[in-house]
């Protein structure tokens, strides 16, 4: 697998740009003035230039009321005509506006309840060796220039991801995709190289951050697929199955109005959105964009501190999260807050020095101070929805054995001892005269938490000073990725109904070849390396998930003791962002109340969403 095509399939990297810049102004430089969040025209370009030629339709004057408004950037859109899902960085553009408005999904998910919603396809099974899916397609699907969505479509697309080592997805579908039988328009065999019993949930139904978006052969098999921009006036691209088409796109702006002919509405498949036009304009930077949203300019999924959300809402009562009471407003998303350990190189791969680490590590101050009781401490490497609850308790006496959640300074200093360590003239640890001076670095969006982990670990005798990236998040990830930070803070992704997505990610496999160089994972950066961890991830790997089937919780069970064991990294807090929404103009958003499906409008599954919210009639 290659680093590139990792690292943009499910990567921060995406979130650089969009949502982890949101949580934290000092991530940015200070906004510049933006158009006005209505859409009756778009400013100029900067340079004077013209705003791009419409494509897909001509733009008209839409008003506020009919408009639903997204952020779009800073102070503009970069390449803001280029609709390429899988060139480079192509997942940050699908995980932007595209999943909203142009590409639909095989499937959608809902998170909250587990419960998959077929789409563009009726239903698939995965045969008994889990080396082949049957999927039909729904029939009467359609390309927005009128052709019919077929299995030829999804052979082309997943055969030319499998053979074009430079796109995103390439390496997952070289080592997964033997070929793609066509039975029928509407009835496909997906073969596999080896058997995977997660291959169609992964890839078409679940994944929380962006699935594989199948592209029209007729458009696509004239193109380079490296370079092309999927943008063209004259022949009405970008061509997609959704129910929104782009009209216009520039820096300053990039607009998408309904699709009267959509398929979903022809067919009698789903309601027609309510939604005249999407806008994505550049609203500034942090509490910036916020005070937009106050305002009423902003109407969809912005992220704030728990406290900035509670002023907010007493200046605009119409701004709502997930929960209708605090101090936990926010909803799980797969991911967790976790202090990452080079288990490889450095002072962080002796076992006794992590164990240490993570008994000074107070997790509820964290939570609290960080992040104002707004999330919950855990200790296990998932998340707290529904669908993990049987394996939690099934770990209960593991984490009862292993005690990660005891903070003590006692602890501390008998792991330190077994590693060779002694306190110096000042208080921190030193082993054969030279101190410890960990290198320990924080990505500007988890801010908060950097002072305060910072001090506990001094206070525990290790010399460290987090390094917070302020300018791009590129720094960290190389320097993280390369193997060359000791102690980082960052989020990672992966279960959302089985222990085994974030347990793989700690297989060797997706180690650095050597410290300096990237391990081809966003998420697996521990550097671990233990043959017996592998054995257990390869056996899980060909076991489809059930807490009732012993011999899959047999291998969670062993995987976990070895996480909790040889500590791994630290699970400290479950990610649970407040995104906001305004209910000024539009209202039916997902909520506690109404869990019809997950908050993140960075999810594909947003389209649930957009096919259900009514305008509120505000003037």
């Amino acid at each position: 697998m290659t680093y590139s095509t990792r690292f943009t399939r499910r990567s921060f990297l995406i979130g650089c740009g969009a949502s982890t810049a949101m949580l934290l102004a000092a991530c940015a430089a200070p906004p510049a003035a933006a158009p006005a969040a209505g859409t009756e025209a778009t400013a100029a370009p900067a340079g004077g230039a013209a705003a791009a030629p419409a494509a897909g339709g001509a733009k008209k004057e839409v008003p506020r009321q009919e408009t639903l408004v997204h952020y779009g950037g800073d102070t503009e859109i970069l390449e803001p005509t280029n609709f390429n899902p899988y060139s480079l960085g192509g997942l940050g553009r699908i995980r932007g506006p595209l999943n909203k408005t142009i590409f639909e999904f095989l499937y959608y998910y809902n998170h909250n309840d587990g419960k998959e919603i077929p789409w563009l396809a009726e239903s698939y099974k995965v045969s008994e060796d889990a080396t082949s899916i049957d999927v039909a397609i729904r029939p009467g699907v359609a390309w927005s220039d009128g052709n019919p969505f077929t299995s030829d479509d999804v052979k082309f697309t997943l055969e030319k991801l499998r053979d074009t080592p430079e796109l995103a997805f390439a390496s997952d579908m070289k080592e997964w995709v033997k070929d793609v039988t066509v039975t029928d328009e509407q009835h496909f065999t997906i073969n596999l190289n080896k058997p995977n019993p997660r291959f169609f949930y992964f890839y078409f139904v679940e994944n929380s951050e962006i699935q594989v978006a199948i592209l029209p052969k007729h458009i696509w098999e004239k193109e380079d697929w490296t370079s092309f921009l999927n943008y063209d006036a004259a022949k009405g691209l970008p061509v997609g199955t959704g129910p929104f088409k782009l009209v216009e796109a520039g820096p300053q702006g990039q607009f998408f109005d309904r699709d009267d002919n959509w398929w979903g509405v022809k067919t009698g498949f789903s309601q027609a959105s309510k939604v005249t036009r999407q806008s994505y304009i550049p609203l500034g930077t942090g509490a910036a964009t916020f005070a937009r949203m106050i305002n009423n300019e902003l109407d969809v999924d912005w992220t704030v501190q728990p406290g900035e959300f509670v002023a907010g809402n007493a200046q605009n009562p119409d701004l709502k999260s997930w929960n209708a009471e605090g101090p936990s407003w926010g909803a799980p998303d797969a991911c967790l807050y976790t202090l990452g350990l080079n288990t490889q190189w450095g002072p962080m791969a002796d076992v006794h020095v992590r164990r240490a680490v993570q008994a000074a590590i107070n997790r509820e101050k964290i939570v609290d101070l960080a992040y104002e009781g707004g999330t919950v401490p855990l200790v296990l490497p998932f998340s707290t929805f529904g669908g993990l609850d049987p394996y939690r308790e099934l770990c209960k006496d593991l984490v009862e054995k292993y005690k990660p959640d005891n903070t003590s300074l006692d602890v501390v200093a008998s792991e330190m001892a077994a590693a060779g360590y002694a306190k110096d003239g000042e208080g921190f640890w030193a082993k054969d005269g030279k101190r410890m001076t960990p290198e320990f670095h924080c990505a500007c969006w988890l801010g908060p938490m950097a002072p305060i982990v910072e001090k506990q670990l001094r206070d525990a005798g290790f010399d460290v000073t987090a390094k917070l990236v302020t300018t791009t998040c590129d720094p960290f990830f190389e320097t993280v990725q390369q193997g060359k930070a000791d102690i980082w803070i960052i989020v990672h992704c992966g279960s959302s109904r089985e222990p085994w997505g974030t347990l793989q990610h700690y297989h060797s496999k997706f180690n650095s070849p050597e410290q300096g160089k990237k391990d081809n994972y966003i998420w697996a950066n521990s550097q671990y390396k233990n043959p017996e961890y592998d054995k257990l991830i390869d056996q899980m790997d060909t076991i489809s998930p059930s807490p009732t089937d012993k011999k899959y919780t047999d291998l969670v069970r062993q995987c976990v003791e070895i996480y909790l064991r040889d500590v791994i990294e630290i699970t400290m807090s479950e990610e649970r962002h407040v995104r906001t929404y305004n209910y000024h103009y539009w209202k039916g958003w997902p909520n506690a109340a109404d869990p019809y499906v997950a908050p993140y409008a960075l999810w594909a599954s947003i389209m649930l969403a957009l096919v259900k919210v009514e305008p509120t009639g505000a003037a």
